[in-house]
C-alpha cells in the first residue's frame, strides 16, 4: 500500500448534488441534478441563450439491446481479479441492497425515510400528489418539506418510546416492534436516542436509472473500449450511473458537469474548458479523462474500492482516512473513518457503485425490456479555422440539433452565436458523412473563416464595484460572471474579470 503523501499531488473531486430530471429533485443527495443557467440573465441575452438551451439534440433513430461485456473474462486489467475485485463485502451487503432498492424499486415520487448509518427504513413518503399540482418550485419544496417533517416527528416519537421500552420488548406495538427488530444489529443502550438525529430522506431513482440505461446504450461500447485500452476494469464504466445516470445535462451546485461530473479545476487537468468548449459535457472526451483520473487514483492508493471512493472524496482525503483508520480496507474506512468532510455521500459512494453495477447488468429483470439507444457511430473532422455555427449549418446543411447530438461539448455560447467553433476542434459527424462534409466545408468563403475567436471583454475591478453593477454595465448576469471567472463570494479592487458576452 503506497502512503507517500508527499508524492501525492491530488486532483480535486467530482462532486455530487441532487436528483436529475425535474426541478423538484434539486436537493436529493448524493445524486447530480440539472442547474438553471438562465437565472437573473437580462432579457436581451436571455432570449439568445434560452434559444440555444432549447435546442434539443437530434432524437435517436436506432435502438439495440444493451450487451454487457463478460466482466469475468475481460482482458487483463490493472489491479483486477475476476470475481473478486468488486465482490460485495458481507459487511456492506445491507448498504448495497438499500441502494439497489433506491435504483429499481422506489419511484421518483417516493421518499425513503431511513437511518443514515444503519440503513434502517422507517417509512415511505409519497409526494406524487404534490408533484401533480405543478406549482412553483418553491411552493413544491415547501409542501414536500412540510410532509417530510411531519413523518420525521412521528419517527422521533417512536424512537423516544423505543428507548424507554427497549428492555421490555413484549410491551411494543407492531410499529415499534418493526423498528426495534431492525435495530437488533446496532449496539448501545442509547442507540434509539442517537438515531433521532440521523433520520434521512432519500428520493427513489427508479425512473431516473431506467432512463439512464436507455441513454447509456449510446456511449457504453466506446467507453468500454477506452477503459480496455487503458487496461482498467470495465466495471468502472458504470460509475456514471451513480454520478449522473448518463444525463448529459447533469450539473451540480458546485459546478460539476457532464456524465462523469468533473468539477472545473479537476476537468482542466485533462480537458479543454472555456467559453466555447467544455469537454466535460462530451461523454467520449470526458470518459478518456475519467479513465486517466481513476488510474491516477489507483496508482496512488493501490486499491480499487478506495480509488473509486477517492473519485468522490478526493485522493488526499482517502490518504488521511487510511492513516487515521490504520487500514486500506474499504469496510474499515467506511465504518471507522471520522472527518467533517467524509459525510453520507462519500461513505455511500462505493456501495452505490456496487448497487448500480448489479442493477444495470440485470436491467431487464428490474425494468423489463427497454428500447435502448444504439451505440453512437461517428467520424471526426478537424476544423482548420474558427467558424460561426450558422456558417457551418448554411454550407453543410447540418441542423443544430444534429450537431448538438454529436458535439455536446460545444457550449451554449457557440450555439447562440456568441462564440465561434474553435480552429482545431474535432467536430464529430454521423458515420459515413465525413467525405461530403469535407467537400461542403471546402466551399465556405474565406471571408467567413476566422483566424481567432470572438474577443472577450474584460473589466478591471475598481473600489466600490459590485458584481451586480458590473453585470448591469455589460448586459450580462451575476451568475455568468461567477461561472466565467470561477468567483467565490467576493471580488477585490485590481482584479481583472472576463465578461461573458
Amino acid at each position: 500500500m503506497k502512503i507517500n503523501i508527499r508524492k501525492l499531488v491530488f486532483f480535486g473531486m467530482a462532486f455530487l448534488g441532487g436528483g436529475p430530471l425535474h426541478a423538484h429533485y434539486f436537493f436529493v443527495l448524493p445524486l447530480p441534478y440539472p442547474i438553471d443557467y438562465l437565472e437573473k440573465i437580462p432579457l436581451a441575452e436571455k432570449i439568445e441563450i434560452e434559444a440555444a438551451d432549447r435546442i434539443e439534440e437530434e432524437p435517436p433513430s436506432e435502438f439495440a439491446p444493451l450487451i454487457h461485456p463478460d466482466f469475468k473474462n475481460q482482458p487483463e486489467a490493472l489491479g483486477y481479479t475476476p470475481g473478486e475485485t468488486f465482490r460485495v463485502p458481507k459487511e456492506l451487503r445491507e448498504q448495497v441492497e438499500f441502494w439497489k432498492l433506491i435504483y429499481h424499486h422506489y419511484s421518483m415520487n417516493q421518499y425513503v425515510l431511513h437511518d443514515a448509518d444503519a440503513h434502517v427504513v422507517y417509512d415511505i413518503v409519497d409526494i406524487g400528489d404534490i408533484v401533480k399540482r405543478r406549482g412553483s418550485y418553491r411552493q413544491e419544496r415547501k409542501l414536500v418539506n412540510q410532509r417530510l417533517q411531519h413523518y420525521r416527528l412521528k419517527i422521533r416519537d417512536l424512537l423516544n418510546t423505543l428507548h424507554e421500552k427497549q428492555d421490555s420488548p413484549s410491551l411494543l406495538t407492531i410499529a415499534e416492534r418493526k423498528i426495534y427488530d431492525q435495530f437488533q444489529r446496532v449496539d448501545g443502550a442509547d442507540k434509539f436516542l442517537r438515531a433521532k438525529y440521523k433520520i434521512r430522506a432519500q428520493l427513489g431513482q427508479k425512473e431516473r436509472f431506467e432512463q439512464g440505461v436507455i441513454w447509456a446504450g449510446r456511449y457504453l461500447p466506446m467507453m468500454e473500449e477506452i477503459f480496455r485500452q487503458e487496461q482498467l476494469p470495465m466495471e468502472l464504466t458504470r460509475l456514471p450511473f451513480v454520478e449522473s445516470s448518463f444525463n448529459l445535462k447533469a450539473r451540480s451546485r458546485v459546478g460539476a458537469s457532464g456524465i462523469w461530473q468533473f468539477i472545473r479545476s479537476t476537468g482542466k487537468r485533462f480537458l479543454q474548458i472555456n467559453l466555447a468548449v467544455d469537454e466535460r459535457n462530451d461523454p467520449i472526451e470526458a470518459t478518456r479523462a475519467a479513465a486517466r483520473f481513476l488510474k491516477m487514483n489507483y496508482e496512488a492508493l493501490q486499491n480499487w474500492p478506495l480509488a473509486i471512493t477517492a473519485y468522490n472524496h478526493g485522493g488526499s482525503g482517502m490518504m488521511r482516512a487510511i492513516q487515521q483508520v490504520g487500514s486500506n480496507d474499504i469496510v474499515e474506512v467506511i465504518q471507522n473513518y471520522r472527518s467533517p468532510t467524509f459525510g453520507f455521500a462519500s461513505k455511500n459512494f462505493y456501495t452505490e457503485f456496487l448497487a448500480a453495477l448489479d442493477v444495470e447488468v440485470e436491467y431487464e429483470k428490474y425494468f423489463g425490456p427497454l428500447q435502448v439507444e444504439a451505440p453512437l457511430k461517428f467520424e471526426e473532422v478537424t476544423l482548420s479555422a474558427y467558424l460561426n455555427i450558422q456558417t457551418l449549418m448554411k454550407y453543410t446543411n447540418l441542423s443544430q440539433s444534429l450537431i448538438k447530438r454529436f458535439n455536446p461539448g460545444l457550449t451554449q455560447y457557440v450555439y447562440s452565436g456568441k462564440k465561434r467553433i474553435p480552429a482545431q476542434y474535432k467536430l464529430k459527424l454521423p458515420d459515413g458523412t465525413k467525405e461530403s462534409f469535407v467537400a461542403a466545408l471546402g466551399k465556405v468563403p474565406s471571408q467567413v473563416q476566422y483566424a481567432s475567436q470572438r474577443r472577450s471583454l474584460y473589466h478591471r475591478v475598481r473600489s466600490g464595484d459590485t458584481l451586480s453593477y458590473i453585470a448591469r454595465r455589460y448586459g450580462t448576469s451575476v451568475s455568468l460572471l461567477r461561472e466565467a471567472n470561477r468567483l467565490g463570494r467576493h471580488i477585490y479592487a485590481g482584479q481583472t474579470l472576463v465578461i461573458p458576452h
